[in-house]
């Protein structure tokens, strides 16, 4: 007997299933440079969650406001498949920060160890707060910036950088920038290379930036190329490595 999809294509389309794009479906899937091979990340971690993000069939970024993002120096390699929660100018760089540590722990079963940061840096606790989830993310968002994050995650040395850590840019506690590590990877002589990504403003989707040859082999980063990168587009102060613990 034929397949049921091959007797009936129109079906099949209407599904999805022929049309199921052919690119990365996750983080994971984008190949690393010839060469490199990926770190090792302990299951079940907030890297390993990250390295495993499921990511959109096309490349388009959507604002805050439901249309798509044109940008004049983006070079999108991919986009995480999670949408926008709200409809107002709220998930910016250091917010999707938040975010992506909030689901990790949702997916986990771990939302009683969960913990986001108010604007000095201190730790305020989700079983503690007395919001919902929704709620909870949305108080941090606006409360909290590049700021918070530099001051409230732990510094980590460069050369120890994994899925999840970010470069934080801020200078004296306004306008700043994030920047996440979303994968890395090592070549034969131990050189790492990274995937790196960050929101910006307008609120938008996160997207994981594609380095050009001058910064890093085959759309991967460089620690050097991706800092070269921040340093021409985005003027907000020395990148500080951190971590969420």
């Amino acid at each position: 007997m034929r397949p049921l999809l091959t007797l009936f294509p129109l079906l099949a389309l209407s599904l999805g299933v022929l049309a199921r794009p052919s690119g990365p479906r996750r983080v994971a899937d984008i190949p690393a440079p010839a060469g490199c091979i990926r770190v090792e990340l302990a299951p079940g971690s907030y890297a390993s969650w990250l390295r495993n993000m499921p990511l959109k069939p096309d490349n388009t970024i959507r604002a805050h406001d439901g249309l798509e993002v044109e940008s004049g120096f983006y070079r999108v390699l991919a986009v995480p498949a999670l949408p926008l929660l709200f409809r107002d100018d709220l998930e910016q760089c250091a917010d999707w920060c938040f975010r992506f540590w909030a689901e990790y722990h949702r997916d986990a079963g771990r939302l009683d160890r969960l913990y986001l940061l108010d604007y000095g840096g201190n730790r305020r606790p989700f079983p503690n707060s007395g919001k919902s989830y929704r709620s909870f993310l949305r108080w941090a968002m606006a409360s909290a910036n590049s700021h918070s994050l530099k001051r409230g995650c732990s510094p980590v040395v460069t050369s120890d950088l994994i899925p999840g850590d970010m470069l934080v840019q801020n200078r004296g506690g306004g306008i700043g920038h994030v920047s996440v590590v979303l994968d890395a990877c090592r070549d034969s002589a131990g050189s790492r290379h990274y995937l790196m990504g960050y929101g910006y403003m307008p609120a938008q989707e996160f997207h994981i930036e594609r380095a050009d040859s001058a910064h890093g082999p085959e759309g991967w980063f460089t620690l050097e190329g991706y800092l070269a990168y921040l340093e021409r587009h985005f003027d907000y102060g020395r990148p500080e490595p951190r971590r969420f613990r």
